[in-house]
């Protein structure tokens, strides 16, 4: 799914993700580590792009926050500085951490029909 996403959202959604990781209380050190290197860059391209290094951190942290119109007030911002690859690199480490660390499952399955993942589940399939 990773591979799948546009440079803008993986950035974001690893920014959200890593800061539940961190709220949780489930982060490991690298994930902390990885999670901070990734905001500091993101700051830096925000920066690069004409927003102040404070509005940068704050956009940063709202989004953490989960709400809708704060992560689409940083994904606006991202869009129109741009993602450079390090910043880009930085985002797949961190969802890769967090993925390996906390992930149940781990499911490569792109032509799959009738697939459900999880426990104790029941699926009934006809294909014609």
């Amino acid at each position: 799914m990773v591979g799948l996403m546009d440079p803008v959202t993986l950035v974001v959604t690893a920014l959200i993700e890593g800061a539940k990781a961190g709220l949780a209380g489930t982060a490991t050190k690298l994930v902390v580590d990885a999670y901070d290197t990734l905001k500091s860059l993101v700051v830096g391209l925000l920066r690069r792009g004409g927003t102040a290094a404070d509005t940068g951190r704050e956009l940063v942290e709202q989004a953490n926050g989960g709400a809708t119109d704060s992560s689409a007030a940083l994904t606006s911002k991202l869009e129109a500085a741009g993602v450079d690859d390090p910043t880009e690199e930085a985002a797949r480490r961190l969802l890769e951490l967090l993925n390996s660390a906390g992930a149940k499952f781990n499911v490569h399955a792109p032509d799959a029909k009738g697939l459900i993942i999880g426990d104790h589940a029941t699926q009934h399939n006809t294909f014609n």
